[in-house]
């Protein structure tokens, strides 16, 4: 969730560490596929919830997965900090990952693997260093984080110097397939709130408007797109979400926060466009991480 996010950075930046990191793009590009899943037998099934998904009244800066199992290192790296959500003397903070570990990695990366069992965890903080190494296993699922009812894994990557996460699916070897991606229900909303459903209308008064789609129930699209008449408008991209007065931002021609992102349950920002005067072909795409497009055209008349 965007306060477990918070927690974290902020912790790790109060602790005495110097912490070095290139920025985001040059991290994405120098670490891209270098991790490995924390899981074993990854499908398109695997995932309760991806990144970017609305999830407990936030916009998501994890993966959940779905079934209980043995837990292992994503890549190798050396063991930072193992937190409890008991309050005991071994507690850092209290913290919605419920028991957890997080490991460090090169460029400064971090993997955090929350809602574990604790008495699985099979590691113990030591004086110094301590690696890990890639394909380790070092714990068991729980239910000790927000999943109250769910045995599965909620993992994270964090560059904690930009305050950003990481979609785990950039970094990781890609599944062969995707759940797919659906583009139904559209509805454009000014800037008063009025909702106009293209499903119906097809003559549009001139203005900037938000378009959203109908919500995907665990999928959530790598990034969304908008153009007019051909050319692109607005991009809005799921590979990183950043940190920006204590609010979860997701990328696009702006900073899109959980209010524009997911006004309601329902909805999901596909991307914002001014619609001037004339005949306007709206074109909306959403696109998978294996870069699969759904696509959907809509001819209108602007007056």
């Amino acid at each position: 969730t965007n306060k477990t996010t918070l927690e974290i950075v902020q912790f790790l930046k109060s602790l005495n560490k110097k912490i070095i990191i290139n920025s985001i793009f040059l991290v994405l590009a120098n670490i891209c596929f270098a991790f490995d899943w924390p899981q074993d037998d990854i499908t398109k099934d695997s995932f309760k919830s991806y990144y970017g998904q609305y999830r407990g009244g936030q916009i998501s800066t994890s993966v959940v997965f779905e079934n209980h199992t043995n837990i292992k290192a994503a890549e190798n790296g050396e063991l930072l900090i193992i937190m409890t959500n008991n309050n005991d003397d071994n507690d850092f903070f209290p913290t919605t990952l419920g028991h957890s570990v997080i490991l460090s990695h090169q460029d400064n990366i971090l993997s955090v693997y929350g809602n574990l069992d604790k008495s699985s965890i099979d590691i113990t903080p030591k004086q110094n260093e301590q690696d890990i190494n890639i394909g380790e296993y070092f714990a068991q699922t729980g239910n000790s984080g927000w999943q109250d009812k769910f045995s599965s894994l909620e993992f994270q990557i964090i560059d904690i110097k930009n305050s950003s996460s990481i979609n785990p699916k950039v970094l990781m070897t890609r599944t062969e397939n995707e759940i797919p991606l659906h583009l139904t229900d559209i509805i454009l909303k000014n800037k008063n709130g009025n909702i106009i459903d293209l499903a119906i209308s097809k003559t549009i008064p001139t203005g900037l408007y938000k378009i959203y789609k109908k919500r995907n129930a665990v999928a959530c699209p790598y990034k969304t797109s908008v153009y007019l008449n051909g050319v692109v408008v607005d991009t809005v991209s799921y590979d990183i979400t950043i940190q920006e007065n204590g609010k979860i931002c997701v990328l696009g021609k702006k900073k899109y926060t959980l209010e524009d992102i997911y006004p309601n349950e329902t909805n999901q920002l596909i991307g914002e466009a001014i619609l001037t005067p004339g005949k306007t072909t709206l074109t909306l795409n959403s696109t998978d991480i294996l870069g699969k497009n759904t696509q959907k055209n809509f001819n209108l008349n602007v007056k």
